[in-house]
């Protein structure tokens, strides 16, 4: 089953797409809820949000992936957007599912700059689970490797950049300065799987790396081979494959 739900953030409606299997009676106690990455949207490349979903709600989970403010079918400007922004929309998120399906569990799942973000969500509302996919670990580094060192510099100095047609904002880079998701989950204490491409060229292997040593239950996984976005099927299978199973474990 499937359904559009929109979701107040401070004035803008965020489009979120809830999704479960009828024939389980749980629907909303246990809880996943994505967040999408650095110009990404509730469906991913290649779908793989919402193919992951569909294995999820055969597990018997619910699955809430929504679009960020700015991003995707949600209200907003993009050039607005901050991480500490989109940590906002998730509370906002989580909050609304709190009050409308009183979740039992939560689990936060985060692929690219959405690890960042889910780490810190994570950290804030103590979640029973976190998966991160290419996660970001150091903000300020990731971007400046990301957007590149000329426009890095003038974003830093007050200017919009143009990032491939969106218009990164002003706000976003003095923000990076300010976001450290590894010091967010300094005592964050549940069961953690990072999964990373070992030819990762935009968000380097490494960042998996951060994060694994510095959680105190968590498994780091590469996918050999695969780039950031893993643009081959066995690289999108395994990746899957090893994320279902994760899940599987905390039924």
């Amino acid at each position: 089953m499937r359904e559009a739900v929109w979701i107040n953030s401070n004035g803008n409606k965020m489009l979120g797409i809830l999704e479960y299997n009828e024939s389980f009676k749980n629907r909303g106690q246990k809880l996943v809820l994505f967040i999408h990455g650095f110009v990404g949207t509730k469906v991913e490349p290649h779908r793989m949000y919402k193919k992951l979903s569909d294995r999820l709600c055969n597990l018997g989970y619910t699955v809430l992936r929504f679009d960020f403010v700015g991003s995707g079918d949600s209200d907003g400007n993009f050039e607005d957007m901050t991480i500490d922004g989109e940590v906002q929309d998730g509370i906002n998120v989580i909050n609304y599912c709190k009050e409308k399906y009183n979740y039992k569990e939560i689990y936060i799942l985060g692929y690219s700059m959405g690890g960042c973000v889910a780490s810190i969500l994570a950290s804030m509302i103590k979640s029973n689970g976190l998966v991160l996919w290419s996660p970001v670990s150091n903000p300020f580094w990731n971007f400046h490797h990301i957007i590149g060192d000329e426009k890095f510099r003038m974003g830093l100095e007050g200017k919009e950049i143009d990032y491939f047609g969106d218009v990164v904002g002003q706000d976003f880079f003095q923000n990076l300065m300010e976001i450290d998701p590894i010091k967010a989950l300094h005592d964050y204490q549940k069961s953690t799987l990072i999964i990373h491409g070992t030819k990762d060229t935009d968000v380097f292997p490494v960042n998996g790396y951060n994060y694994h040593k510095n959680l105190a239950d968590s498994e780091l996984y590469y996918v050999k081979d695969a780039d950031h976005c893993y643009s081959k099927r066995e690289f999108e299978a395994e990746l899957l494959d090893k994320t279902e199973e994760y899940f599987k474990k905390h039924r």
